[in-house]
């Protein structure tokens, strides 16, 4: 057993901005508390020491441990499948220490069911999901494979492949097994053996991933459990919560720097005395070892919650358990699992785990979509000129998300998730005309997203209203959409964010004052009409609001939702116990950390409040993608569609039949429309039918020729003419 102290550690920092930001994403549930003479905690990992560990490495050169008071040993590598078991019997052996362990959930929670007098209790996860996959030279589902697996891993392989030959292999020779053809397919984890296949193949070998596969729900990878006994009230409990804050305090630090941490799980090797286990799956270079660290990295971040790392979600944690005990777990809810320990603060409204729900609903209907129509949904992404406020996306994207959940990686998120993505970037002297055939041009797409802001020369409400009300879907037109009694039209996708984490915390706005803070016509607007909606008594302040009026309102203001993008504009101490909302949110390169718009100790002053980051950003893509599939489904289904207002919307037009007594008065009411639409520059084809003592139809269509579909334009002429008529 390899056993430091805070003396045999040396200390080794990154940046003092680096540091500030990490420390400030881990809240110290153990109140700062340290050890004073060296708790005893014994930690079973469930492999060597490797890039999956990189948090427990990172947090073991930076003394973190030993800087809470932990007086940390390592068991050596275990059989396996019996780690449960090793920390069983160390913890029996050692009743006065706490003895820790990792494996994955899909062995985890089997073993403890066939055994409970293991005793064991899970309190985080490292990774998001289970990075287990098959990999193989040819298609698994296109013929019958003989497929290697681990030993603890065989029987859940025969389950997800019936059809296959499964067999234990060893794990030192996988690669050499599956290249030299004694095995067809071999258990592999993308975060491992997948790139170091790559490599030696020259291209990238058949991956097939097992979450999901066949309806296979596995769980959380590198579960972080511990000894019944150890999770009692008292300082055993308090070194669990210790022991997960130093290591997703790691986890923190590489995802920030990956070079540094790759570098720090090769110290720690050197700490426990350990070598490279003698294997066929790892590539000699830095590079590879890098690779595989932000690969881990990535499902690190799936695991943030308000603000740490490491949340098991005890809904997800629960299904998956469904899955893997074949329903038996159903009458024991959360089990193997204590879901209090390592968990965000209540005041926190966090968006991550709704977030995930939101983006796996939208996969799981585009895939319905694709299995119906053929197709998959597709967006199509229209920037012009470079936008400011993306300045840091690549580094905001390696910090707080992945490339298949990121509002930075919209091509690859729509591909990971079952859409197709065009985005079309255009440069910064597009003329109006040129911006307008682009997006003409875009008839087979479901949504289109026209990003805001648009260079000062071009005519912003030509181009946005050429948009196809049926394919916004970035909701431009939502106020107007609403207020003609299209119930259907796609909201705003960050307005919606927002208003859906408030439905998911509960937090109510009938009758209350609400204040929004910001007016653009893309967030600020459209959030004051949705709270409106809501029964809110909404006041609307922005940046040109005087700093005394501004802190009076914020004071009176019962919900408060911040969406100036202006870091500072609102004070903590103005807040008097009100429920925040923030949207608004800026990239401060100096910290590398993202900020909101209020400055101080929030958490002091608000009764709720959702957090930067983790907040409202994590749902901004999904809800996008969300509202794609939506509108992929909608077009396919609503020609003919009535509106609230009589209009009958077609694919390129609406249409409406307005009925008189006599031919005088429609041909009245006719001229009347025809002066509007002179006015508008949008006229419409009118035809009239006469029907004797049922008096004369005139039916009125307007559509935008250029365009070939509906365009706002459309709507709005339409909506004028109801009010001219009076119908």
């Amino acid at each position: 057993m390899w056993r430091f102290t805070s003396a045999t550690l040396r200390e080794r920092t990154t940046s003092n901005h680096s540091n500030r930001v990490v420390k400030s994403l881990i809240c110290s549930t153990t109140k700062g508390k340290r050890f004073q003479h060296g708790h005893a905690l014994a930690v079973q990992l469930d492999y060597y020491m490797s890039p999956q560990f990189a948090g427990v490495a990172s947090a073991l050169v930076n003394n973190s441990y030993g800087s809470k008071g932990l007086d940390i040993s390592f068991l050596p590598t275990c059989p396996v499948g019996t780690e449960q078991a090793n920390v069983r019997r160390h913890q029996d052996a050692n009743p006065g220490g706490t003895t820790v362990g990792t494996v994955e959930q899909n062995i985890f929670i089997p073993t403890l069911a066939a055994d409970p007098s293991l005793k064991t209790t899970a309190v985080a996860a490292m990774l998001a999901q289970s990075p287990l996959c098959i990999a193989s030279l040819k298609d698994p589902l296109a013929g019958s494979l003989k497929i290697g697996a681990h030993e603890d891993t065989v029987e859940l392989m025969k389950r997800i492949f019936p059809s296959h030959e499964v067999v234990a292999s060893p794990r030192s020779s996988k690669n050499t097994d599956l290249t030299s053809g004694e095995l067809g397919a071999i258990q592999a984890y993308t975060t491992t053996e997948v790139p170091a296949l790559r490599r030696l193949l020259g291209h990238d070998p058949v991956v097939t991933p097992l979450e999901g596969l066949g309806g296979a729900t596995l769980g959380y990878g590198q579960v972080v459990f511990a000894a019944d006994e150890c999770l009692l009230q008292g300082d055993k409990r308090a070194v669990v919560q210790a022991f997960c804050e130093a290591t997703f305090d790691g986890w923190a630090s590489a995802i920030r720097h990956p070079e540094q941490a790759a570098e720090m799980v090769k110290e720690a090797k050197q700490m426990l005395g350990l070598d490279d286990e003698s294997n066929d799956h790892w590539y000699p270079s830095a590079e590879f070892e890098v690779e595989m660290l932000q690969k881990c990295d990535d499902l690190v971040k799936g695991t943030f919650a308000g603000d740490r790392y490491g949340v098991i979600h005890a809904e997800r944690w629960s299904a998956a358990n469904d899955w893997l005990l074949k329903g038996s777990s159903s009458s024991n809810k959360n089990f193997g699992l204590d879901s209090d320990l390592w968990q965000p603060p209540k005041n926190l409204l966090h968006g991550n785990i709704l977030a995930r729900k939101t983006l796996q609903d939208a996969k799981l209907s585009a895939h319905s979509f694709e299995q119906t129509h053929g197709r998959k949904p597709s967006l199509a992404v229209v920037t012009v000129g470079d936008l400011k406020r993306y300045t840091h996306g690549e580094r905001r994207l390696q910090i707080y998300s992945d490339s298949s959940n990121s509002w930075f990686s919209k091509t690859s998120t729509g591909k990971a998730n079952g859409f197709d993505v065009q985005e079309i970037n255009l440069d910064a002297y597009t003329t109006t005309d040129e911006l307008l055939s682009q997006l003409y041009a875009l008839r087979h797409v479901d949504g289109i997203q026209l990003m805001w802001p648009l260079p000062n020369h071009i005519d912003s409400a030509m181009v946005y209203s050429a948009i196809d009300v049926a394919k916004d879907v970035d909701g431009i037109h939502y106020i107007g959409q609403c207020e003609i009694g299209n119930k259907g039209a796609y909201p705003p996708v960050t307005p919606a964010a927002a208003i859906a984490l408030m439905e998911e915390f509960d937090v109510e706005v009938e009758g209350k004052r609400v204040l929004v803070i910001g007016r653009s016509p893309i967030v600020g607007s459209p959030i004051a009409h949705m709270l409106r909606e809501k029964g809110g008594a909404v006041t609307v302040a922005h940046s040109q609001v005087k700093e005394e009026t501004l802190k009076q309102l914020v004071g009176e203001a019962e919900v408060i939702v911040t969406c100036a993008g202006l870091p500072g504009v609102i004070k903590a101490e103005w807040i008097k116990g009100a429920e925040v909302i923030n949207v608004g949110t800026t990239f401060d390169k100096e910290i590398d950390s993202l900020v909101s718009d209020v400055d101080g100790d929030i958490a002091k002053y608000a009764s709720r409040y959702s957090p930067v980051p983790g907040g409202i950003g994590p749902l901004s893509a999904p809800t996008l993608f969300k509202n794609v599939v939506q509108a992929a489904w909608d077009q396919m289904s609503t020609t003919g569609l009535v509106l609230d207002n009589g209009w009958e919307r077609q694919p390129d037009r609406l249409r409406k039949t307005y009925t008189f007594n006599s031919y005088t008065e429609a041909l009245e009411a006719a001229k009347k429309v025809d002066e509007l639409s002179t006015a508008m520059d949008h006229h419409a084809n009118m035809t009239f039918t006469h029907k004797c003592v049922d008096g004369v139809d005139l039916e009125m269509e307007f559509f935008t020729f250029e365009a070939k579909r509906i365009t706002q334009k459309d709507y709005d002429t339409a909506h004028a003419v109801d009010m001219l008529l009076g119908m």
